[in-house]
């Protein structure tokens, strides 16, 4: 007899998920995202301060 497959916690948000590999890959395009936004708005405040 097969066991059940369990959900993962999620270990950064302690979600419960039954694909933590799309989960995982979720969160990398979420911090991604994060760090582009990031950026662009501190290139942007640099070239403002410039004038």
């Amino acid at each position: 007899m097969e066991q059940p497959v369990q959900p993962s916690a999620c270990p950064d948000c302690h979600a419960l998920t039954d694909d933590l590999t799309a989960h995982e890959r979720w969160h990398s395009r979420l911090v991604h995202d994060i760090a582009v936004a990031v950026d662009q708005e501190n290139r942007r405040r640099d070239a403002a301060q410039s004038r």
